[in-house]
């Protein structure tokens, strides 16, 4: 049996300047497409306003805690968005691909595929202090969500057995239902040791966990 066609979100783990300039371009066609869009949630207006926020926010991200807060303010406010839209979007195309595409949207496919467990994440990066901590790992294909571990002091590992994750006895922060980026802020003190792995994970199942990268947390 076939699946509905709607709007894919493709956007939810693209760095902050690609969503942005993906709304620009879903305003761009909304407002060009006035006729088949006459009723949208959001203006082109305010959804080019919002996209030029996030670009400003992360050309200014490195000027303190306060631009890195902005910058996650900023790319969360557009995404909210861009969700909104996408659902006005499934319902004037009531299934038709085409009329999806025309607002800049990509169109999900009709044909339901086994999913497949999602390969190891490679080693996260870690940057950041005690006010504003970032992770990043890189994009894994098939990927819904990816599980971050956060181990305090010594170096420590989990393991996936039958999709389950072993923890060994070790302080830890867990991230169960995370992205490709996350911010913590004020979490962890100044000077802590820290060790992270993140796995991919979907429908089918879990990866392995990542390399361990160590860090201190610094001031």
């Amino acid at each position: 049996m076939s699946k509905p066609i709607v709007v894919l979100i493709s956007w939810d783990n693209e760095k902050p300047t690609q969503m942005a300039s993906f709304a620009h371009g879903v305003a761009q066609n909304i407002a060009n497409n006035a006729t088949t869009f006459p009723t949208p949630p959001v203006t082109p207006q305010n959804l080019d306003i919002a996209a030029n926020r996030v670009e400003l926010a992360y050309a200014n991200r490195l000027n303190g805690p306060v631009a890195k807060t902005e910058l996650q303010t900023a790319d969360n406010a557009l995404d909210v968005l861009l969700h909104q839209m996408a659902a006005y979007v499934n319902t004037v195309a009531n299934g038709n691909a085409s009329i999806i595409q025309i607002a800049g949207f990509k169109a999900s496919s009709n044909q339901r595929l086994p999913a497949t467990v999602p390969a190891t994440p490679d080693a996260p990066k870690i940057s950041g202090n005690a006010a504003a901590l970032h992770l990043e790992t890189n994009k894994v294909n098939g990927a819904v969500s990816y599980c971050w571990l956060i181990f305090t002091g010594e170096p420590a590992s989990a393991s996936i057995t039958a999709d389950c994750i072993i923890l060994p006895a070790a302080a830890v922060i867990i991230i169960p239902d995370g992205h490709l980026r996350e911010d913590l802020h004020n979490i962890i003190p100044a000077g802590t040791k820290i060790s992270v792995q993140v796995l991919a994970q979907n429908a089918a199942g879990k990866s392995g966990f990542s390399p361990l990268i160590s860090f201190t947390v610094g001031g």
